[in-house]
């Protein structure tokens, strides 16, 4: 077991909700209604920007740890 943290520079906080979105957000998403998912994304909006602040030039430093594991079977 071992974990590796990326760095991405993001645009914006909106670029990261966009990128939840399409990965974790999903099935969250899907069980909420039109109204509930946009309150839904702004909360979690606001938690982005409180969480990674901008940086002098605007972009934000993302930070994506990673766990990965071997398994094998006999």
């Amino acid at each position: 077991l071992w974990e590796t943290v990326y760095y991405h520079v993001m645009k914006s906080h909106n670029d990261i909700l966009e990128w939840y979105r399409g990965t974790g957000l999903r099935p969250y998403r899907n069980a909420l209604d039109i109204e509930r998912q946009k309150d839904f994304e702004n909360d979690i909006k606001q938690h982005l920007i409180e969480s990674y602040p901008s940086q002098k030039n605007g972009e934000i430093i993302f930070r994506f740890p990673r766990f990965f594991f071997t398994a094998y079977s006999k």
